[in-house]
């Protein structure tokens, strides 16, 4: 069972389902729509295009070397691909659930802090419960919202 859901989740499949998710908050939220979230430090650059849609889905449309959507854990390089739902607990917190590589479904919650149209940073404020020890993996990520800048959203077209 195990080697099945590593499978699926390198096989980008845990990305794409029908069930619909309503968020725990009311409300738009300036998270919904398509986000590119990209590793520019590696070349060629690695980038991934996602829908943050307004009943939950977190939909991951396309990527360029492979999902970017990924944290890590430094101690043991467990690897969580976030697969959704997703959600606001606030103006400048976004928390995704997240699949790991030991089976286990882990909440991510994501710190931003926004410039004035997209976030300056995106940073992992913790994992399951875990507030330290955790990253992007080696390259960094860099969050930005397709209507700030749908130029650099092409990614699948």
């Amino acid at each position: 069972m195990r080697w099945l859901a590593l499978a699926l989740a390198l096989s980008g499949c845990y990305g794409r389902h029908d069930r619909v998710y309503a968020p725990p908050d009311a409300g738009p939220s300036r998270f919904e729509g398509l986000w590119q979230v990209a590793q520019p430090d590696l070349a060629p650059v690695s980038a991934s295009l996602y829908e943050l849609a307004p009943d939950g889905r977190f939909v991951e449309r396309c990527s360029t070397l492979g999902p970017v959507a990924v944290v890590e854990r430094a101690r043991d390089g467990r690897l969580c691909s976030l697969v959704g739902p997703w959600s606001s607990r606030a103006p400048d917190e976004l928390a995704v659930e997240g699949f790991c590589d030991d089976s286990v479904r882990r909440t991510v919650v994501l710190a931003v802090d926004w410039g004035e149209d997209r976030p300056r940073a995106v940073t992992i404020e913790k994992v399951g419960g875990e507030e330290e020890g955790w990253s992007s993996g080696p390259f960094a990520w860099r969050w930005t919202p397709c209507a700030a800048a749908g130029a650099d959203c092409g990614l699948c077209e």
